[in-house]
């Protein structure tokens, strides 16, 4: 079983930090190119959701496809590249924080990481996304005389933060699991300030979501479920 051993000197640590870093950038620049090939089918995917409710989109701009493309593959770029960037953060950074961490578990963690990464970006496609752009039509269908015309820049990138706010919801449990190892919070604390991240929640839903009831009660609810499997988990590591 390999494992990473965390006594080096200083200067080794950084030499380490700058050769992690150098890995991230070259992959991120790879698969952001390779998104930018294929990104017809990413733009294609993103206005999927809205198909039927017959809205035309407008450019603007002599560069803004050119522009919407790179920038698009920029951000895939990076979130394609997050199980990577990922590995490389814990296999630097654990090993600070306990004496014997196997690159098994770290994969483990890793896997754990991008699975929860995955749910959040199909919570926030299949449910936030539709709920979200459902409730801005209804305030231009009631006035007769607006039609639904979207310049594409403006609604992809809503779209993008739309999911890369969910996806980071999702990923709670890794947050607190991190700093559960760092030794910021633990599984008491969390048990003792339930009603305070509770309110939170109910602030950070009021503020990524479109100003409605449900919209924030369908954020509030995962970012809880997902905040008890954390300090459940926190109690088992004991």
């Amino acid at each position: 079983m390999i494992r990473v051993h965390s006594k080096k000197p200083f200067f080794e640590h950084l030499e380490e930090l700058r050769s992690r870093i150098i890995k991230c950038f070259i992959t991120i620049i790879v698969v952001s190119i390779m998104s930018y090939l294929f990104s017809n089918d990413i733009i294609r995917f993103l206005i999927n959701p809205v198909e039927e409710l017959n809205i035309s989109f407008q450019v603007l701009k002599i560069t803004s496809i050119f522009l919407v493309k790179i920038s698009l593959a920029i951000i895939c770029g990076f979130l394609f590249s997050l199980p990577i960037i990922l590995y490389q953060f814990l296999t630097f950074l654990l090993p600070a924080f306990e004496n014997h961490v196997t690159i098994n578990k770290i994969i483990k963690y890793v896997f754990i990481n991008l699975l929860f990464f995955i749910m959040g970006l199909a919570f926030g496609y299949y449910v936030l996304i539709p709920i979200s752009i459902q409730f801005f039509n209804s305030l231009s269908i009631q006035i007769d005389f607006i039609e639904l015309n979207y310049t594409l820049e403006n609604y992809l990138f809503y779209m993008v933060w739309l999911m890369a706010i969910s996806s980071f919801v999702f990923q709670l449990p890794f947050i607190l699991f991190i700093f559960n190892k760092i030794g910021i919070i633990d599984k008491d604390y969390l048990t003792n300030n339930r009603r305070s991240v509770i309110l939170l929640f109910f602030i950070l839903g009021a503020f990524f979501t479109p100003p409605d009831p449900l919209s924030q009660i369908i954020v509030v609810v995962p970012m809880y479920i997902l905040f008890e499997i954390s300090i459940f988990f926190m109690g088992r590591q004991k």
